[in-house]
């Protein structure tokens, strides 16, 4: 899509719907965000992401829910009328159609793979989480310019994400000494699928700096949080073996309760002169 207005309204509308999902948004609120006709935008949002608008805040509502399912107590009608389901049937019906299972199975299901896993890891893995080594830290709220990459958190195209961030960035002598850069992970890989997992390349702001924003470049705050904070060092596509270790060792050895913050990784080496193996990202974890 070359149509750099069309590109602005949809980065409006993305931003609407996914910082507004849980709430039943109008098609006036749709039309008012982006300027264009319901049924103009959607035909739009259609042909980027080959589903409709509301189809797409179905899919976060319900990933919303298995979410809570998995990492929540809270009772599924409670779930339901909180994602605007006016009931349970409907809810049910709606869980099951995405996810193939109802919402009571799917909960029983992950606590009964998440009993196996730990079993069968425990043993071969016991050391190595004796070994692991976190803080617990307090994050301010921050400012970012991001880029959402739709798709696999280790797909290639994240580096195209990244590459066009930072030229972007650049150009807009936004680079700094003490700029950051993170990772937002917005989805959980084991609900979301691939295809629609969604991840921000971020720099961060400093509250002064002035940004124009274009095209599908945007600027928000991360809200502030607690977070578990462990270091990885090695190559960013070998990361996978420390989450496991991370959630393994909460479950065994603390009671931590994971929030509704997006998981973070801070890279702090310059990928240009550091080899991969020495290459360190702190990942943050949120916790309540």
């Amino acid at each position: 899509m070359k149509n750099a207005l069309h590109i602005t309204r949809l980065r409006s509308l993305l931003n609407l719907v996914e910082n507004n999902h849980t709430k039943q948004l109008t098609s006036q609120e749709v039309s008012e965000t982006t300027f264009y006709s319901y049924r103009n935008i959607n035909r739009i949002f259609r042909s980027v992401f080959h589903k409709s608008i509301g189809r797409y805040i179905k899919e976060l509502l319900l990933q919303e829910a298995a979410r809570q399912l998995v990492y929540t107590d809270l009772p599924i009608t409670d779930i339901a009328f909180e994602l605007n389901y006016s009931d349970l049937q409907a809810f049910n019906k709606a869980f099951k159609r995405e996810f193939g299972i109802s919402p009571s199975k799917f909960r029983q299901q992950d606590q009964e793979n998440m009993d196996a896993w730990i079993k069968a890891k425990l043993p071969e893995e016991i050391k190595q989480l004796d070994d692991l080594n976190y803080e617990i830290k307090s994050l301010p709220a921050t400012r970012i310019l991001y880029l959402t990459h739709y798709g696999a958190y280790q797909a290639p195209e994240i580096e195209d994400c990244w590459d066009a961030l930072i030229e972007y960035a650049d150009q807009q002598q936004l680079l700094q000494e003490d700029t950051k850069y993170l990772g937002e992970m917005l989805d959980d890989e084991e609900i979301t699928k691939d295809e629609n997992c969604r991840y921000n390349a971020a720099i961060t702001l400093s509250p002064d700096a002035e940004v124009e924003v274009t095209g599908f470049f945007a600027t928000k705050e991360i809200a502030s949080g607690q977070y578990a904070c462990f270091m990885h060092k090695g190559d960013y596509s070998k990361m996978d073996t420390l989450y496991e270790q991370i959630y393994l060792h909460w479950i065994v050895k603390n009671e931590f309760e994971v929030g509704n913050l997006p998981i973070l990784e801070f890279y702090l080496s310059d990928e240009e002169t550091t080899p991969k193996e020495e290459l360190l990202t702190e990942i943050y974890i949120p916790i309540i």
